[in-house]
């Protein structure tokens, strides 16, 4: 067989057209949800499992490997990242990343590893029960803190606590997320901006810096992002040399990293990692705006390969996400001349009648999406947001939430 082979342990799906670009063939395991028909036609060979437990995928993995040989193994998704990386340590092939994926993973992990070389300093506390949160947020002299799971993704389950009457309610809401103990942070104040990198044996590249919209308080769930960051050049540099120390710290080597960050009064100030490329088409307005295609430059620094000219195609590139809640949705209007607004590069609808919105828990919970270029940042943001305002619901007659 003539082609370099890599196994995909799960992933949104956009690493396919571009391994397919660059004359790869692909294996995937992949997720009931995420099951997809023309993956599944293109795979050499394909499975629907629950990757996250390397116990039972990599007997399938290995038989694969034995019939034809994987190059490399890789996972975009941040729940797929520890189960291929064990993957390719177990059968000897490039993409085992896992004592990165393991530093990043578990958010208790990161804060310890910060901690021991006295980087980026946020007190925090694991916490097995309310009370211990309480205690927590007690020791901080009241202070706003943050529940968080260990190791979730998706905004699921990130909440505000700013008084103690609200630790019962907001644990629950977070337990709704995870089974194990939770992780308590003291709230970092300041803008929160999310960076972009690139390793390849060991040297890394500050790619993209990206400012963030969320819902705010109490679950922070993403509304959009914008690239590039208007940051003064000091803050960038601060940003740069923090991320740069953690990179080498967990001990990244080839591929993505995306980091989350705030800006606070005292620096900027780590809040989490995972060693992927950054989700919400972030990959996307980071090619847009500097022509760095992260994940194809992360096939070629696993196999060898030439990485992929960078051609930049915009000045500023942002996405809003379609975010209604509470209603039963009944008709929906404007998705044709949203597809017609000025700098649209793509737009993406979930919206049906009959679908009823509940509270905006999580991500998964979000509608689509419109991503817009411009000559700006600025500008990008403003058809962005022009593009999304386009889109109105009409509610069914009998609203059910």
């Amino acid at each position: 067989m003539t082609g370099r082979h890599v196994l995909f342990v799960g992933g949104p799906g956009h690493e396919v057209p571009k391994a397919r670009r660059l004359g790869l063939r692909y294996s995937m395991i992949q997720i009931p949800e995420r099951d997809n028909a023309d993956h599944r036609a293109g795979a050499e060979n394909y499975a629907v499992l629950d990757y996250r437990k390397s116990e039972e995928i990599l007997p399938v993995v290995r038989e694969w490997h034995a019939a034809d040989p994987f190059d490399a193994v890789l996972s975009f998704t941040e729940y797929g990242l520890e189960p291929a990386s064990r993957c390719a340590h177990e059968l000897g092939v490039a993409g085992d990343n896992l004592q990165a994926v393991l530093a990043t993973r578990d958010k208790t992990r990161t804060r310890e590893l910060l901690d021991r070389h006295g980087l980026s300093p946020v007190r925090h506390r694991v916490c097995a029960d309310p009370a211990e949160a309480g205690a927590f947020m007690a020791a901080l002299g009241g202070g706003p803190i943050v529940l968080k799971p260990t190791a979730g993704g998706l905004s699921e389950g990130v909440y505000l606590v700013t008084e103690d009457s609200q630790i019962a309610e907001r644990w629950t809401w977070t337990t709704r997320w995870t089974d194990g103990p939770v992780l308590a942070e003291e709230y970092l104040d300041g803008p929160e901006y999310s960076v972009e990198s690139l390793s390849r044996d060991g040297k890394h590249e500050i790619v993209m810096v990206t400012e963030k919209l969320t819902t705010g308080a109490p679950g922070f769930v993403e509304l959009g992002h914008q690239q590039p960051a208007r940051l003064a050049p000091e803050v960038r540099e601060a940003i740069d040399a923090l991320v740069l120390r953690f990179l080498d710290l967990i001990g990244q080597r080839t591929g993505p990293v995306h980091t989350e960050l705030r800006v606070t009064a005292a620096g900027p100030r780590l809040i989490e990692a995972q060693t992927r490329a950054g989700g919400d088409q972030i990959w996307e307005l980071t090619e847009l705006v500097t022509g760095v295609d992260v994940i194809s430059e992360t096939f070629a620094g696993l196999l060898d390969l030439p990485a992929p000219a960078r051609t930049p195609r915009a000045q500023g590139a942002a996405i809003r996400f379609l975010a209604f809640e509470h209603t039963t949705v009944g008709e929906v209007h404007g998705l044709e001349d949203a597809r017609r607004a000025p700098g649209l590069v793509r737009m993406v609808s979930t919206l049906t009648p009959g679908r009823v919105l509940t509270d905006l828990a999580s991500s998964d919970g979000r509608q689509g999406y419109v991503i817009c270029q411009g000559e700006s940042t600025a500008d990008a943001v403003a058809k962005a947001e022009a593009a999304r305002d386009l889109v109105r619901l009409e509610p069914a007659a009998q609203q059910a939430v």
